[in-house]
């Protein structure tokens, strides 16, 4: 078996062709930054049931996922996970195929790139339960007394059979 080159000028011995390291220039506005390619965010509806209270509780309750809320007053849950394409040097390894998604990002709108004139980059952010419902009792104190009564009487039925089955395993 022949060792054969690459055949991008190096007349056909086995000399490896250097690619170029390519980094973001310090000018440019996502210069070691990158954090919008560190989650995900999906939309979801304002909570308006005592179960879609519950379930933002429960959304809270784990591990890198954070719920707020845009100026527009749109509700969002947002999991904190890094894109798989975001190499190293913080830059996108498709980017030339990258989703529309991307591709429509502003950079201006980035909170990074907000100013103090600016303000907040959300009208609310929760990133525990406790804050969550902090808000909650504040914002909404009439709701949220029918929530307590809500998960009184939900903690209250089967709560003795499912404990037993817990123990008794």
């Amino acid at each position: 078996m022949s060792k054969q080159g690459n055949g991008v000028g190096d007349g056909g011995g086995t000399t490896p062709v250097l690619l170029p390291i390519i980094n973001k220039a310090d000018s440019h506005p996502c210069h070691e930054c990158a954090k919008c390619c560190t989650y995900v965010a999906i939309e979801h509806d304002e909570p308006t049931t005592m179960r879609d209270y519950d379930h933002m509780v429960w959304y809270l309750y784990h591990k890198d996922v954070s719920v707020f809320v845009d100026w527009d007053n749109h509700w969002f849950v947002r999991f904190t996970s890094r894109c798989e394409n975001l190499n190293s040097q913080g830059m996108c390894d498709v980017y030339d195929h990258r989703p529309a998604i991307c591709k429509e990002f502003d950079w201006r709108e980035c909170e990074n790139h907000l100013t103090p004139e600016d303000g907040d980059p959300d009208k609310w952010n929760f990133e525990t339960a406790a804050e969550f419902l902090e808000w909650f009792e504040g914002q909404r104190p009439k709701t949220f007394k029918r929530y307590k009564r809500f998960m009184k009487k939900r903690h209250a039925t089967g709560e003795e059979e499912e404990l037993q089955r817990v123990e008794g395993s």
